[in-house]
């Protein structure tokens, strides 16, 4: 499961100390994206550049996040305001996450 990402991110970068997580749409169960989260608190918001991979094209811009299989609403996109980076909002019980392994 999560092998099927199409997308690769090119704001990734790699973030030291950070683990994996699969993040998948809580209404139809379909894998949307790799994330790589630090530390272990609440997943609130995703930095669009720890964004890996995922069924979203990410060189393109995104307003919202949608499922790419059944079209729900995931996330939707800010700009912090203290560090001025993009990131996306989750919208609570709307997503999924797993932790995996590279």
């Amino acid at each position: 499961m999560g092998d099927n990402m199409k997308f690769k991110n090119p704001n990734a970068r790699k973030i030291k100390g950070s683990h994996l997580l699969l993040i998948s749409c809580a209404y139809c169960k379909e894998p949307t994206l790799k994330y790589q989260k630090v530390g272990n608190s609440g997943l609130i918001k995703m930095y669009n550049d720890r964004i890996l991979e995922g069924n979203i094209d990410f060189s393109k811009y995104h307003g919202v996040l949608l499922c790419p299989n059944c079209g729900e609403q995931v996330a939707i996109r800010y700009i912090t305001k203290n560090d001025r980076k993009e990131a996306y909002r989750l919208h609570h019980s709307t997503f999924n996450k797993k932790k995996i392994r590279d």
